[in-house]
């Protein structure tokens, strides 16, 4: 059975599980007030239409709290927003962390960057493009992201290791 390391910010997942749960609630909340009320007519188009939306921008934010990188002893899972990812540890070519819009790993496999949204974080000075693109991961990084591309590393290079001594 394969041991299993899961990196995620547990505000993010507070903060975006409630967010995602009143946008969802409230525009249901509305439709059960205004249908209990007695005969509400034809509503509005444009009501509608809103309702959905904050509705979908809801199950959006639900969708953040679930985002996390899962280490296991054989591969890497990114489950990002919109779309999960999953590389054994022999295909990843390399990890990384960079600052562009805020602190963010990169799994690099196949010849191409995956971002692992839930080890990452808004910098030090917001989401501003290329903000602290001089600064030294080590130090400036959140604390939080640095630890999970630390592990993430060590995870990759012990699996590496041990495909190389054939095992």
């Amino acid at each position: 059975m394969s041991r299993s390391r899961v990196l995620r910010s547990s505000l993010g997942r507070v903060f975006y599980s409630i967010i995602g749960g009143l946008l969802i609630g409230l525009p249901l909340i509305v439709v059960l007030a205004v249908y209990a009320s007695g005969d509400p007519g034809t509503p509005p188009v444009g009501l509608v239409a809103g309702l959905v939306a904050l509705v979908l921008v809801g199950a959006f934010a639900l969708r953040l709290a679930l985002v996390r990188v899962v280490l296991h002893d054989d591969h890497i899972e990114l489950v990002n927003p919109l779309r999960s990812f999953r590389f054994y540890w022999s295909d990843v070519e390399d990890i990384d962390i960079i600052s562009s819009a805020g602190w963010i790993v990169r799994v690099w496999a196949g010849g191409v960057p995956r971002w692992a949204w839930g080890a990452s974080q808004i910098g030090q000075f917001g989401a501003v493009p290329f903000s602290s693109v001089h600064d030294d991961p080590a130090k400036d990084a959140p604390r939080r992201v640095y630890d999970g591309y630390r592990q993430m590393r060590t995870a990759w290079k012990r699996s590496r290791d041990r495909i190389t001594r054939g095992e």
